[in-house]
């Protein structure tokens, strides 16, 4: 008999149904964790406090322990920032990993700000607050895990049960997956006193929301920021020069 089937003989020799099916959930979870089981009872998910954005998200909100992964990253940041402040104004724990230090000064009151000073790190570090259990939401921006990371990274969501959003192209734990684009027809600017363009006004950035059997789109408008421009390598200053995020 091939060890395939063996492994499976005390499963199918155990006195009850119920005992069967819960030694073969737990063997699922640890030898797949990427599999998405159904879950015995239904986890609320968690509101962004977009409009917008939680109409085109299954269920109206990001799912609790399920990796969501967050490809064509434009405008992502500023997306991801504006939710990461209303779960901190709603009293929610909020985490963030800047692996590339791109965010600039750490809020001085709002979510946690993480920067790893190495990619082995930043991972080390969301593993941590995924597994602690402690935190509604976590960020994981400016690093690529590969699979075999992005494997542990969904057991540890599993395991914390909160909403967890990677800044990656590996989709393959993805349960749910989103893109953005900038929609440049759609841009606003702001005209000097000659007649010429000045500034941007406001950006239109189109969200697509994927997931097995969904598919829904919307189109966001923000409000940028302008900074000075920064060339001294000044500690606490971020340096956002070639970042599109």
């Amino acid at each position: 008999m091939p060890a395939t089937a063996r492994r499976f003989d005390p499963l199918l020799s155990a006195a009850s149904a119920a005992g069967r099916s819960g030694a073969l959930k737990a063997m699922l979870v640890e030898r797949f964790p990427d599999a998405v089981l159904l879950p015995e009872r239904v986890t609320p998910p968690l509101s962004t406090g977009l409009v917008a954005l939680d109409r085109i998200l299954p269920n109206g909100g990001l799912p609790r322990g399920r990796v969501v992964v967050w490809r064509a990253l434009a405008g992502a940041t500023a997306v991801l920032r504006a939710v990461a402040e209303g779960f901190f104004a709603r009293g929610e724990r909020v985490g963030w990993i800047d692996g590339r230090r791109t965010l600039g000064p750490a809020w001085s009151e709002g979510p946690l700000v993480i920067r790893p000073a190495t990619p082995e790190l930043a991972l080390r570090a969301t593993e941590i607050l995924l597994h602690s259990g402690g935190f509604a939401l976590i960020v994981l921006s400016g690093i690529d895990p590969d699979q075999q990371a992005m494997l542990r990274l969904s057991r540890m969501v599993h395991e914390g049960k909160g909403a967890f959003v990677a800044l990656t192209e590996r989709t393959l734990t993805a349960s749910l997956r989103l893109t953005s684009r900038f929609l440049l027809d759609r841009f606003e600017w702001k005209v000097g006193p000659f007649g010429e363009v000045a500034a941007v006004d406001t950006v239109s950035v189109e969200l697509v929301a994927t997931a097995p059997g969904w598919s829904r789109t919307t189109t966001l408008e923000l409000v940028p920021t302008c900074h000075d421009l920064r060339l001294a390598l000044a500690p606490g200053l971020a340096d956002r020069r070639g970042d599109l995020g």
